[in-house]
């Protein structure tokens, strides 16, 4: 049995080292006039991977830019998005290598149980908060939950629900990667669709059974980044918080 680690590449963008295949879930690589961070490095975001997971259209989760270069590099890998979005990627991913998903689906790839979650999250102010649908052909978010030992969900953007939180309830959670950006008015305003917050996704932890919390979504994009403290600070020694350094590993 390999180790198994989730690597942080910045803003939501990780890697899922497990003992049956390596994925990556929304690496954002690409340039932005607001980016704040560096661009993780290629050999992390596009090599060795059996499956690219996206969880929404927004740049900084599908980046369209980069798909070219992860296939690249990762020829023979899956690539996994919300069925409403794939028009998006026609042209770009062969189809023998989409996978269409929506909320509850359960896909095997390479023999890793992967279910598809709920999330609730906007394109624009214009359609938040929802799961898509009003925008036509469907749920445009989705979060990840990686079974395994342990269970590793990977929310993606998303507000806490009864329907997200009842979803995982049932699927064993070991270890929460969740956005802690939050949202507010000011932010709301500019158009910045916002996500839970510190305190909100030490609830959906506790709530769903996980022990460990990796933070993420509050580095990357300029006006809308928060410290990461505020999850230690909320979890107030209830649950396990780990915030990796960008590019570092966490054993699993």
């Amino acid at each position: 049995m390999g180790d198994r680690r989730v690597t942080w590449l910045g803003q939501a963008g990780f890697r899922l080292d497990l003992e049956d295949g390596s994925f990556v879930v929304d690496p954002w690589v690409s340039p932005h006039e607001n980016r704040l961070i560096p661009a993780p490095p290629l050999a992390l975001a596009a090599e060795g991977l059996a499956a690219l997971l996206v969880t929404h259209e927004h740049f900084d989760h599908l980046d369209l830019d980069f798909l070219p270069t992860f296939l690249e590099r990762s020829p023979e890998a899956t690539v996994v998005l919300p069925e409403a979005i794939v028009g998006l990627v026609e042209g770009v991913v062969p189809e023998s290598q989409l996978v269409a998903v929506n909320p509850h689906d359960v896909v095997d790839i390479g023999g890793v149980r992967v279910d598809v979650v709920p999330a609730i999250h906007g394109v624009t102010m214009d359609d938040a908060y929802g799961d898509g649908t009003s925008l036509g052909e469907g749920p445009r978010f989705v979060g990840y939950a990686v079974r395994g030992h342990p269970s590793v969900y990977v929310a993606g953007d998303t507000i806490v629900t009864d329907e997200v939180a009842g979803s995982l309830s049932r699927l064993g959670v070991d270890v929460a990667l969740l956005p802690i950006n939050g949202r507010d008015a000011a932010r709301e305003a500019e158009g910045i669709v916002g996500n839970m917050d510190a305190r909100e996704a030490v609830e959906l932890t506790l709530a769903i059974g996980a022990t460990r919390l990796i933070p993420y979504h509050w580095d990357g994009y300029a006006g809308n980044t928060v410290p990461p403290g505020t999850v230690v600070d909320a979890a107030a020694a209830r649950i396990q918080v780990v915030a990796p350094a960008r590019f570092g590993a966490v054993t699993l």
